[in-house]
């Protein structure tokens, strides 16, 4: 029957079934688009429980600390280098690379300490493995990192991936933390990969097919004009968002079907 699995982003949140509020509009959208899916084929996998709590900061581990002063200055360099020039205008760089990096924690949690690394991809494997015919998944904000670095290290899980969306992706800020678990030449042994960037969206996902080699598609389009933060909240309620990712499900069903005959 197939499933579309979602992967939530960053954020502590004890509903497990937070994946059914983003997967009521999806249904509707596909519904027009001629695909119509059933309740019981949508599915999230949930790894809060993983993440360190809000007591327990990532950066409160020695090792972390220092990560996290490298990649201030890895990510505030790369974006220096693209959008500003000038003393006073590289120190307002610095400060925005400083407030991104700082705000998310989980991220640095599931890049840098391996406990929670393993814990996680291994949670992304058991829901995968517990479908029988290839899925379609999406990685949301700091999923779309989980959903490529643990694809990237388990073939086996990846093979039975059909489509693969990274959606608001914040790769741009923590390539080099990616870069150190997996390469990034390649893509995952998926039927197919997408990046999905809405524009403006602060996790500034514009910037994954600069980084990323293997994408088979890359769409942008405005989601929010105004505000950036929102724009990264928004993907689950935007009239064209809703539309772009219902066409691409749609895509990884084509794929999905021949992989179920097989």
């Amino acid at each position: 029957m197939g499933k579309v699995l979602f992967v939530h982003g960053m954020g502590h949140d004890d509903d497990r079934n937070y994946w059914k509020k983003w997967a009521v509009p999806l249904r509707l959208e596909l519904a027009g688009q001629g695909l119509d899916l059933k309740e019981e084929q949508w599915e999230g996998v949930y790894y809060y429980d993983l993440m360190p709590g809000p007591g327990k900061k990532a950066d409160q581990d020695q090792v972390v600390q220092v990560q996290l002063i490298n990649l201030k200055e890895k990510v505030s360099q790369d974006l220096y280098s693209l959008r500003a020039s000038g003393t006073r205008k590289m120190e307002t760089v610095r400060r925005i690379a400083e407030l991104v990096v700082d705000n998310f924690g989980d991220i640095i949690a599931y890049l840098y300490f391996e406990q929670t690394h393993q814990a996680v991809n291994q949670r992304l494997y058991e829901a995968i493995a517990a479908e029988e015919e290839p899925v379609n998944l999406i990685g949301y904000s700091l999923g779309s990192i989980v959903s490529y670095c643990a694809l990237k290290q388990n073939r086996s899980a990846a093979r039975k991936v059909a489509h693969l969306i990274l959606l608001g992706s914040p790769l741009f800020w923590f390539r080099h933390g990616v870069a150190g678990r997996v390469g990034l030449e390649l893509k995952p042994a998926v039927g197919r990969l997408t990046n999905i960037a809405g524009m403006l969206d602060i996790a500034w996902p514009q910037a994954v097919p600069n980084i990323l080699h293997g994408l088979d598609q890359n769409i942008e389009f405005m989601i929010n004009p105004f505000d950036p933060v929102r724009g990264h909240q928004e993907y689950f309620c935007n009239k064209k968002s809703l539309s772009v990712i219902a066409s691409e499900i749609k895509k990884g069903w084509d794929i999905a079907c021949p992989l179920n005959r097989n």
